[in-house]
C-alpha cells in the first residue's frame, strides 16, 4: 500500500503541469468557500450580540440602534418602573455610502452605565467636556486614519478625537459625541432616538407602548440586520458548494484519464500481489497532492484578498476573519473534494477485468 502511494506521488510529480492546473481549479473553490465563511464569521460575531441586561425603547418598525427612530424626550415620563433611563441618539450621517458615519449621541452623565468598552487610546467623554469632542471606534479610526488629538468631520463640523475605544461589536464603527452636540448637529431640538432601560423590571422585550413605541432587547437591530443578510450568504454558500462539486468532477475526470493511460501498468502491479486497495491508494495520493496544493494556494489567495478588501455600507463594514475554526472547516471541505474526486476512478478501476487490462496496448 505504501509503495503504491509512493508511486502515485511520483506520478503526480512527473505530471506536474497537470497537477498545478488541477490545484488551481481546486484553489478557486477554496478561495470562495474560505472568504464566504470568513466574512460570515465577522458578521455574526460583531452584529449578533445581544445585551441581555438592557432593553431599548424605540419607534416601532425602526432599527433604533442604527437609524429610523426619533422620539420626544417626554416619552421618558411614560417609562414608569424603570430604575434607569438613558436617552441616546443613533443615526447615520454622510452624503454617500462611502463617507457615511454611524453617529451616536450619548448623555455624558450616564452612558457608561449601559455600555461596555475599553479605551485603546486617549480617554472617554466625561461630564463637563467642551463641545465638539468625540470618541471613535477602533475600526472607524483605522478606516479613516484618525489619530488621538486629530479631527473627524461629522456632517460638515469638526470634532476633536479625544479617545479611541473598542468592544468587538459593530460599535467599533461608530463615532460618539455628547447628546447635546448630536441634537444641535441634527437640528433635533430635544428629541432622541432611543431610551435604554434595565431588563428584568416592569417592561420586557416585545412590549408595545402607546404612541407607536416598542421595547426590544439591546442589540436587536444588529441581529435583525444579520437575519436580512443571511439569505444572501446562504445563496453564496450554495454557489461555493457547486464550485466544490465541479472541482471534484474535474479531479475525478483527470484521475480517471491518468488511470486509463496507465491501465496496463496497474494491471501488472495487481498481478504481482498488490490488491485493489493499493490501487485506490495510488489514485488517492495523487488526488490528495492536488487538493493540498489547491488548499495552500487557496488559503494564501483568500488571506491576501481578505486583507485588502472589505464589505462596506452605510458607515459599517464586514472584514474577513481567518481563525482556526474557519481554516479547519475549509480543510475538511478540501478533503471532501479529494475523496469525491478519487472515489469514482478507484471504483471504476476495481470493476475492470484484470485479464483484459493485461492485454491492453
Amino acid at each position: 500500500m505504501i509503495t503504491m502511494m509512493r508511486l502515485g506521488l511520483q506520478e503526480a510529480k512527473m505530471r506536474w503541469r497537470m497537477t498545478i492546473m488541477m490545484g488551481l481549479t481546486v484553489a478557486a473553490s477554496i478561495v470562495c468557500f474560505l472568504l464566504l465563511n470568513a466574512y460570515r464569521t465577522d458578521l455574526v460575531s460583531r452584529y449578533s450580540v445581544l445585551a441581555m441586561d438592557y432593553l431599548v425603547v424605540q419607534e416601532s418598525g425602526s432599527m433604533g440602534e442604527w437609524t429610523g427612530s426619533r422620539l420626544p424626550v417626554s416619552v421618558s415620563q411614560n417609562l414608569t418602573g424603570a430604575s434607569l433611563i438613558v436617552p441616546e441618539i443613533h443615526t447615520i450621517v454622510g452624503t454617500s455610502p462611502e463617507n457615511a458615519i454611524m453617529l451616536r449621541g450619548v448623555g455624558l452623565d450616564n452612558y457608561e452605565q449601559v455600555e461596555t468598552y475599553k479605551m485603546t487610546a486617549g480617554r472617554a467623554l466625561h461630564t463637563g467636556d467642551l463641545p465638539r469632542q468625540a470618541m471613535v471606534g477602533a475600526l472607524l479610526a483605522k478606516e479613516r486614519h484618525l489619530t488621538l488629538g486629530g479631527t473627524i468631520v461629522i456632517r460638515g463640523r469638526n470634532f476633536k478625537v479625544v479617545g479611541i475605544f473598542s468592544n468587538g461589536t459593530y460599535t467599533d464603527h461608530e463615532a460618539w459625541i455628547s447628546l447635546s452636540d448630536a441634537q444641535a448637529l441634527l437640528g433635533w431640538g430635544s428629541d432622541v432616538s432611543v431610551f435604554v432601560i434595565p431588563a428584568g423590571e416592569k417592561l420586557k422585550a416585545g412590549d408595545i407602548l402607546p404612541g407607536g413605541l416598542s421595547v426590544v432587547q439591546k442589540g436587536e437591530s444588529g441581529v435583525n440586520m444579520v437575519r436580512e443578510l443571511s439569505p444572501i450568504f446562504n445563496l453564496l454558500g450554495l454557489v461555493t458548494v457547486t464550485l466544490g462539486v465541479a472541482a471534484a468532477v474535474v479531479l475525478a475526470n483527470m484521475l480517471w484519464r491518468l488511470a486509463w493511460l496507465q491501465r496496463r501498468d496497474i494491471a501488472i502491479i495487481q498481478s504481482i500481489g498488490f490488491g485493489k486497495p493499493a490501487v485506490a491508494g495510488f489514485l488517492l495520493v495523487q488526488g490528495t497532492s492536488i487538493a493540498l496544493l489547491g488548499f495552500g494556494i487557496g488559503v494564501l489567495l483568500a488571506v491576501g484578498l481578505g486583507k485588502f478588501t472589505q464589505l462596506s455600507a452605510n458607515g459599517s463594514s464586514i472584514h474577513a476573519v481567518f481563525d482556526t475554526h474557519i481554516l479547519l472547516i475549509t480543510f475538511l471541505y478540501a478533503c471532501l473534494i479529494t475523496a469525491a474526486g478519487s472515489a469514482m476512478p478507484a471504483w471504476w478501476l476495481a470493476r475492470l477485468n484484470l485479464a483484459e487490462l493485461l492485454r491492453s496496448e
